[in-house]
This record gives structure tokens, C-alpha cells and sequence, in this order.
């Protein structure tokens, strides 16, 4: 697909390449998972074993496949160190430290929006909050940390807008600032974390599934995006659970993202050309695999596909338990 005129392909593709994020959305889950399984003495609770003092490694591992830039095809891996740092009945305060993130991709790695924005989050300490069944509450330190990393990107921004030409720059500020600011930075941390603890507080029987509607966040703000989730228990075992989940987002609110995109950019689209492009499709599969003796989820994998006309294009993420002490 061709964005419209004066709309950076970059940004525009961009849109569609959020990290699958369950946050907000999931804490609805959690309830619904909670009523709908009332009755099955046989539920399997996935919820993680944290004790003060704990800790454990994580490898984060992100691939792209994308058949329009098929030169920005890699994967990049990031090691996480996590220490529990408190623990009570009511939850716990974990700290999640990303580490060096590795590009495989020589091309993608001299991108220095893509390398900046990595790199700005290395050995940055996040104290995450989580509830007594290990939901994802929020970072307990964020006011801390937003000035450092404000100093961070507002010298990247500087830096890359001295490259670009003067009757580009303002537009090109307009789009930076949805792409690279604080809360993105933040954002990116994070929903990587809540994509780990994502399936946390679920109980089901096996071979039971649950579907529901959600509203998942824009990545503009604004309204959410409409979206069906579906997570069933596949398998258990003494040892290991096995879950998959799928989402399903709704094609007429990621077409109206994107007009809201374009937009933003300076590059509003006449309706008489949004009319005539071409219907976006964007589906998430999930698979979880959690390690009951251990109380850990030992690997994630998140398979993000979108279809925009001819074109395909795969976003996963692959995050997995290397050491736990």
C-alpha cells in the first residue's frame, strides 16, 4: 500500500507495529476469566510464585518480516533482568531492567530513530507494581524516571531534526513527537512487561476458551480500538500449562486510525481517496507457556499479522525464561 502524499511510509507503517499490549484491557479479562470459571473445581490458575528477593532473566526477541521494505527484515534481542523487590498478600513490586538491545539487521541497527529509541531504555530500572495474582498494575517510579529519559529524547529529536530539510522539519517534529517521546519510550518498556505477565490472574478448565470484547489503546490516543480476544487452556500438565490466545481488531477503526494518521501528519486524506483504499486487516496469536513448579511463564510468543492490500507484513515477539534464582 502507498500512504498518501507527504505522509512518511516509515510513520505510516508504523501504526500497525505496536507491541501486542493486553494492559488496561486485560484487568476486564481477569474478572470475566474469574466468573466465567466459578463453577470448575478443575481450573488451572496461572499465577506467578514471587518472593522478595527473587530474580530471574528474561530474552526479549523481535522479528519483522515486512514484504514492502523486505531490507528492514531481522529481529533484534534484548536481555531483561527482573528482582522482586517486595511481596504481600495484596502483590508485589518487581524491578525490570532491559539490558543491551542486539540488532541481527546492519541496516535497521544505523536507523538512529530505531537504534535511539533502543538504546535510551538500557540499564533504566522500572518498579513495576503488580496485584496479588501478578496483573501488571503500573510503574511505581515513573515520575522519577521521566525527566531522564525527557534529557534523552529531547536530544535525539534535536539531533535528528538538524538533518532534515527546513521546509520539512515542522512536519517531521509532528510525527517524531508520536513516534519517540516520553510515554512512548515508557510505553515500550512496559509493554513488553505486560505482554510477559499478560495471562497473569487467568483460571481455566482445560480445553475451556473464553472470547470477549474488548478496547485495546490507541497508539495516537484518542478512542481505543475494537477488538475480539480469545484465550484457551490447551493443555496441563504437574508441570506446565499451555494457553493460546487470539485478537481480532476491527478493520473499520484501523482505517479510521490511519485517516487520523495522515491527518497529523499534514496529509489528510479527501474522502474520496480514503474511500478507495484498501481494507486493513491486523490479528495477534498468542501462545503461553507457564512453568507451574517454577511459578514463572517460561515462553511467549506473540505472532502480530497485518494485511494492507498486496502487501503482508509479521511482527513477533518470542520472550523467554533463560535463568530464574
Amino acid at each position: 500500500m502507498v500512504p498518501p502524499a507527504g505522509l512518511p511510509l516509515a510513520r505510516f507503517e508504523s501504526l500497525f507495529r505496536e507491541t501486542p499490549h493486553f494492559g488496561g484491557a486485560f484487568v476486564l479479562l481477569v474478572g470475566l476469566f474469574a466468573i466465567a470459571t466459578a463453577a470448575y473445581a478443575q481450573d488451572i490458575s496461572i499465577v506467578p510464585t514471587l518472593r522478595a528477593g527473587d530474580s530471574f532473566q528474561l530474552e526479549v526477541i523481535r522479528i519483522r518480516q515486512n514484504s514492502a521494505q523486505p531490507q528492514q527484515n531481522g529481529k533484534s534481542t534484548t536481555r531483561v533482568n527482573v528482582l522482586v523487590l517486595s511481596s504481600s498478600a495484596d502483590g508485589s513490586v518487581i524491578e525490570w531492567v532491559p539490558g543491551a538491545t542486539v540488532f541481527d539487521n546492519p541496516q535497521v541497527a544505523l536507523n538512529p530513530l530505531v537504534a535511539s529509541s533502543a538504546q535510551a531504555l538500557r540499564d533504566i530500572r522500572f518498579q513495576l507494581n503488580l496485584n496479588a495474582d501478578g496483573e501488571l498494575l503500573g510503574i511505581a517510579n515513573q515520575a522519577e524516571l521521566a525527566p531522564r529519559l525527557k534529557t534523552v529524547v529531547d536530544a535525539v529529536v534535536r539531533d535528528l531534526a538538524a538533518r532534515m530539510p527546513e521546509d520539512q522539519r515542522q512536519g517531521f517534529l509532528n510525527v517524531i513527537g508520536q513516534v519517540l517521546s516520553v510515554d512512548v519510550l515508557i510505553a515500550s518498556a512496559t509493554r513488553d512487561a505486560a505482554t510477559y505477565l499478560g495471562l497473569n490472574g487467568a483460571a481455566l478448565a482445560v480445553g475451556q476458551a473464553v472470547v470477549v470484547d474488548i478496547e485495546q489503546p490507541s497508539p495516537l490516543g484518542g478512542d481505543p480500538l475494537p477488538a475480539k480476544f480469545r484465550v484457551r487452556m490447551e493443555s496441563a500438565t504437574a508441570d506446565v500449562a499451555s494457553l493460546k490466545t487470539t485478537t481480532t481488531y476491527d478493520p473499520a477503526a484501523l482505517m479510521r486510525l490511519t485517516r487520523s494518521l495522515a491527518k497529523q501528519a499534514g496529509s489528510p486524506i479527501p474522502p474520496e481517496q480514503f474511500i478507495n483504499l484498501p481494507p486493513i486487516q491486523m490479528s495477534d496469536e498468542g501462545s503461553f507457556l507457564f512453568d507451574r513448579k517454577r511459578g514463572l511463564m517460561r515462553e511467549v510468543k506473540v505472532n502480530r499479522r497485518i494485511v494492507v492490500g498486496p502487501n503482508r507484513r509479521l511482527d513477533a515477539w518470542e520472550i523467554r525464561l533463560i535463568d530464574a534464582r
